[in-house]
């Protein structure tokens, strides 16, 4: 007995072998899967946050064909990111790996293929996250010019003063549709009613729209 847990302590590999049959025929349940799954997402979580605050995961994404448009990642949503990032890979690693029989010992020990599945899971984790992020400093920025407005209306002059140069400054850098376009999102108008008014698709609406927040974003960081 002692000699066969010799060889399996030698040949890591083996183990993984044996431990995946023992997953496949239980259904990935039962003490042993729990077990190995609790040291797993330890392991995977340590690895991704450190892959994504030092910016490697990103290189590693691109070695995969799954280049990634950078955003800066801040050191608590980088820990944020990793989290979701090892859940949504432990349920490829769980789903195509070892239930769907996709992992044999060709591909190396178990530990490596799933941080990969992480890798492969960290695109759209990110998009989801970006977007989430874009959409709240887009929001940010027009609570901003609702703050300023207001000053502008109920404040001491020259604080009114100020505030209504900073709001034409902002304004000044968008074009009198993307200014428009603004207007009437902040008046919560649907992107099909801004369409009517203006007379152009709903689509379009969506594109311009998304072109003048990024001009507004341009110039806010530019006046910063």
């Amino acid at each position: 007995m002692a000699r066969h847990f010799s060889s399996l302590e030698a040949d890591p590999l083996r183990m993984d072998d044996l431990l995946v049959r023992h997953f496949r025929e239980a259904g990935c349940a039962g003490p042993v899967w729990h077990a190995y799954l609790d040291r797993l997402l330890g392991y995977g979580l340590e690895i991704v946050t450190s892959l994504v605050k030092s910016g490697a995961m990103f290189a590693r994404c691109e070695k995969r064909e799954r280049s990634l448009a950078r955003q800066d990642v801040l050191p608590h949503e980088a820990e944020d990111l990793a989290s979701e990032t090892v859940l949504a890979g432990f349920v490829l690693f769980r789903d195509k790996g070892v239930l769907g029989g996709l992992w044999s010992v060709e591909n190396g020990p178990l530990k490596e293929y799933f941080v990969n599945a992480c890798v492969l899971a960290f695109p759209n984790v990110y998009r989801r996250w970006r977007t989430s992020s874009n959409a709240w400093h887009e929001l940010h920025l027009l609570d901003a010019w609702s703050r300023l407005e207001h000053v502008a209306a109920d404040g001491e002059p020259e604080d009114a003063i100020l505030a209504r140069e900073a709001v034409d400054a902002l304004f000044a850098e968008l074009s009198e549709d993307g200014r428009t376009l603004l207007f009437l999102k902040d008046q919560n108008y649907s992107h099909a009613e801004i369409a009517e008014f203006m007379r152009i698709s709903t689509r379009a609406v969506e594109g311009k729209l998304r072109r003048a927040k990024e001009a507004a974003r341009g110039a806010a960081k530019g006046g910063r």
